[in-house]
């Protein structure tokens, strides 16, 4: 029963006001300079110097720019640093 602890999981952060992100397993991208965290991630799909696609479950995170490093990937997170010119959300797994 997947569904329980979801439902756990949203009330006790409603009775704790917190946002629906910091409880549930959403996907966030964050991009501070040229520093580039994806949390959420499910598989990493395709890195390249200018590119980097990652599979979030029900949408795919593309990201253009240039000299992409990944520097650490772990099992739900991916850090990559690297120039971004573009980012877009695709409409799951090619």
């Amino acid at each position: 029963m997947p569904g329980w602890t979801s439902s756990i999981k949203r009330r006790a952060g409603e009775m704790l006001h917190l946002p629906p992100d910091a409880v549930g397993s959403v996907a966030r991208v964050t991009i501070v300079g040229d520093d580039v965290t994806i949390e959420g991630a499910k598989a990493l799909l395709e890195v390249s110097a200018d590119r980097i696609a990652c599979d979030l479950g029900d949408r795919v995170v593309e990201i253009e720019g240039e000299s992409f490093v990944i520097k650490l990937v772990t099992e739900r997170e991916i850090h990559a640093a690297g120039r971004v010119r573009h980012l877009s959300f695709g409409g799951g797994r090619p």
